[in-house]
């Protein structure tokens, strides 16, 4: 008979030491509903806050943006919106200047966070400048009647 494959789950004090917040801040988050456990939901003093590999993921998301010295209340807001989107999680890049959050959605796009998703447009100069050259060598050729 196979057995069943659970998912790997970490107490509250094992996440604390993978990912250096205090348990005091886990129980927090948990509490004020910024990130709680997946793996167990609390129903009395003696259960245990379990999370999963995707949970300690996530955390390690917001201790990184506390290290930015972002506010958590902007970090509760940017990861709300964040949390929202379609697209998963682990294919997210998430950029701050220290101000404010971007995800980074794909070549051309930044989405900030903070600002109910505004949109950012990238302009690779580099990449316009070749686009620009071969438009004008198409024109050229065509001009001078090069095939």
């Amino acid at each position: 008979m196979p057995r069943e494959n659970k998912p790997k789950s970490f107490t509250i004090t094992e996440v604390s030491h993978i990912v250096g917040a205090s348990r005091r801040q886990l129980a927090y988050w948990d509490k004020t509903q910024l990130l709680s456990p997946s793996l167990n939901v609390i129903s009395g003093k003696s259960s245990q806050r379990l999370y999963s590999v995707q949970d300690i993921i996530e955390i390690e998301i917001i201790v990184r943006l506390l290290m930015s010295s972002l506010p958590l209340q902007r970090i509760r807001a940017s990861f709300r919106f964040i949390k929202e989107q379609p697209e998963q999680l682990e294919h997210s890049i998430i950029l701050t200047d220290g101000d404010t959050i971007y995800l980074y959605k794909d070549d051309d796009l930044l989405v900030d966070t903070l600002k109910k998703g505004q949109m950012v447009s990238r302009i690779t100069v580099q990449d316009l400048i070749a686009e620009v050259q071969e438009k004008v060598r198409e024109i050229f050729s065509t001009k001078n009647g090069i095939s």
